[in-house]
C-alpha cells in the first residue's frame, strides 16, 4: 500500500470543461480533423488582423497621452498624480492603488472591501485575491473609496517629479537638485546618431565622459557640434557651447 495515500485515484484531476467550452472544443476538433482546414486558417488570419489593428490603436493612444494630448478629441490634457484628465471632452484615465484597498459604499450603508473594482457595462465587479467576490449594479453604489498607502504616494510623487523636471543621466537624481550653475547639457555620438544627455553637476558629467568615450571620433567631447558633420544630428545645437572640464 503506498505511503501517505499517494494513490492514482487521490491525484487531483483537471477540471472538466463547462458546456460552452466543451461545445467549442468539439467544433474546433471537427474543423481540425476535416481535410479542408480553410475555415481555421481564415479565422486565424482574421484574429491576427484584429489584434494588429488593436495594437496599433493602443500605441497611438499611448503616444498621444505621452505628448499631453487626449486620445479622444486630441485636446491638451491635465496631468495629476495617477490621473490624466481632458478638460475639453471629459475623458480621463486613472490608476488605482496597488498596495491599498478599494471600498465600495452602497446606498444601503453597507460596504464591500476589495483589491480592485472594475466597471462592466452597468455593473461593477469587486475583486479580492484574484477572484470576483461581488457583482453590484451601478444604481446601488453611492461612491467608491480608494485607500492609498503613504509609501505608494511618496514613490509616485518622486517619479512624477523626475518625469517633470528630468533626471541626471549619470546619478539619476532629479534635476531640481542640480548645482547652481547646472544643469549641464552635453551631446555625443556613440554610433551614427547624435545623443543628448543632461547632468546635475560637473562631477557627474566628468564621470559619464570617462565611462563612455565617443566612438565616432576621439575628440567628440571637445568638438563644436554646430560645425561638426561626423554624425547624424538629431537635436538643434544652435547656440550650444560645450562645457569643458
Amino acid at each position: 500500500m503506498p505511503l501517505f495515500g499517494n494513490r492514482q485515484s487521490d491525484r487531483r484531476k483537471p477540471p472538466r470543461p463547462g458546456p460552452k467550452d466543451a461545445k467549442l472544443q468539439e467544433e474546433l476538433s471537427e474543423l481540425s480533423a476535416s481535410e479542408d482546414r480553410r475555415e481555421l486558417v481564415r479565422a486565424d488570419t482574421e484574429v491576427q488582423q484584429v489584434v494588429s489593428q488593436a495594437t496599433r490603436a493602443d500605441i497611438r493612444d499611448i503616444k498621444l497621452i505621452e505628448q499631453g494630448r487626449c486620445p479622444q478629441c486630441k485636446a491638451r490634457t491635465d496631468n495629476f498624480l495617477y490621473t490624466v484628465v481632458c478638460p475639453a471632452c471629459g475623458w480621463y484615465r486613472r490608476e488605482v492603488p496597488t498596495i491599498g484597498k478599494s471600498v465600495v459604499h452602497l446606498d444601503t450603508g453597507d460596504t464591500i472591501a476589495c483589491d480592485r473594482v472594475y466597471r462592466a457595462n452597468d455593473e461593477y465587479l469587486c475583486v479580492r485575491n484574484g477572484v470576483v467576490i461581488s457583482q453590484v449594479l451601478r444604481r446601488y453604489i453611492r461612491r467608491i473609496e480608494y485607500n492609498w498607502q503613504d509609501e505608494e504616494l511618496a514613490r509616485a510623487r518622486e517619479q512624477s517629479k523626475k518625469q517633470r523636471y528630468g533626471v541626471c543621466s549619470w546619478c539619476e537624481r532629479d534635476l531640481t537638485e542640480a548645482e547652481e550653475e547646472g544643469p549641464y547639457v552635453d551631446f555625443v555620438a556613440f554610433g551614427a546618431f547624435q545623443e543628448r544627455f543632461v547632468f546635475c553637476s560637473e562631477k557627474c558629467m566628468g564621470s559619464f565622459r570617462k565611462r563612455y568615450p565617443p566612438r565616432v571620433h576621439r575628440n567628440c567631447y571637445e568638438t563644436d557640434c554646430a560645425t561638426c558633420d561626423k554624425c547624424i544630428k538629431r537635436y538643434d545645437v544652435d547656440g550650444f557651447r560645450r562645457h569643458t572640464l
